[in-house]
């Protein structure tokens, strides 16, 4: 291990949140509005599409705000290295993760919890593990409330407009929950519909799971292969598996577990997720990187047959079966 490594493992000791007393995260309207001239700056700084984040704590502080492009994502959390840090130990280190996709006319924000047992909370104030928002976002993590916006809803003609006109002109953000097959899912709409707005659909997902032994139900979706010098071990995954999400590094909460004595690979490294048709891997916020050829991977979509680096000797290997029916 580097002596940059070092010092990140000195500073970040703990790996879950504080969970004693969290003091509860402002409310999507009074966060929008001290946020907004931060999103507005952001927004309005290019022409390039992109979404704005910012983070807002009880306080009324921004204590950040960034932009995320296409195919891009962000790490939420306390570690040093988060493109979103948020310092305070009601969050955990590598707590979420939001990955944008822009195409024509839309801007989707699918946002993960990283198996923290803190999940965030929408704006409905329910607990979620998972979200795509197609459009706007709101989300609490720990005393934080955040907020994802499409640059194009901050700007009108090129200019910002007031805090309480881009309030008014949000789009309505609904709620399409995923349950078990027991509970039917259900809509709440949030906002009063406007006929010249398109309502935002937000799917919530269960959490991700945990890589053990193939489930003899499952139909087998891809092959994963982790090798860490002569060990090898190869498990297939499903569809759905994928679909909630796969963490790999050399912590208990993740799927897929490394040698806790291998400490070029973080303790939340890599997430493993199907979106669509594509299995992306993101890197999230690791010490030593998640590389292809030795070319960095922040966040990509996974090849038919792939390899990546995870740190400085442990590869991971994907080939995904085009037999394939999950």
């Amino acid at each position: 291990m580097n002596q940059t490594s070092r010092g990140h493992d000195r500073r970040n000791m703990a790996t879950l949140a504080v969970t004693s007393l969290p003091r509860e995260a402002l409310g999507p309207r009074a966060s929008f509005l001290l946020a907004y001239d931060r999103l507005a700056l952001l927004a309005g700084a290019s022409s390039e599409r992109s979404v704005v984040v910012a983070a807002v704590d009880v306080t009324g502080e921004v204590v950040a705000a960034r932009r995320v492009f296409h195919g891009c994502a962000i790490v939420v959390g306390r570690h040093d290295m988060c493109g979103l840090r948020l310092p305070s130990h009601t969050v955990a280190l590598r707590h979420a993760v939001a990955l944008v996709q822009l195409g024509a006319g839309s801007s989707t924000v699918h946002l993960r919890d990283l198996a923290t047992r803190q999940p965030f909370l929408t704006e409905d104030r329910q607990p979620s593990s998972a979200v795509t928002a197609d459009g706007p976002l709101y989300a609490a993590v720990g005393e934080y409330a955040l907020w994802f916006i499409p640059s194009e809803a901050l700007v009108d003609g090129g200019a910002p407009r007031r805090g309480e006109d881009a309030w008014a002109a949000l789009a309505p953000r609904g709620f399409v929950q995923r349950r078990p097959p027991v509970d039917a899912p259900r809509q709440a709409l949030l906002r009063a519909p406007s006929a010249r707005l398109r309502q935002t659909c937000i799917t919530h997902l269960a959490p991700p799971l945990l890589l053990d032994a193939s489930d003899p139900r499952e139909i087998s979706w891809g092959e994963l292969r982790l090798e860490l010098g002569l060990r090898k071990e190869k498990r297939w995954v499903s569809a759905e598996r994928l679909e909630h999400g796969i963490l790999l590094g050399r912590y208990s909460r993740c799927g897929v577990l490394v040698d806790a004595a291998e400490s070029t690979t973080s303790r939340v490294h890599a997430l493993l997720t199907l979106l669509g048709g594509d299995v992306w891997i993101i890197d999230l916020a690791s010490t030593n990187g998640v590389r292809r050829e030795g070319v960095p991977v922040l966040a990509g979509i996974l090849r038919d047959e792939d390899r990546l680096a995870l740190g400085s000797q442990v590869v991971l290997g994907w080939k995904r079966l085009h037999h394939a029916a999950a």
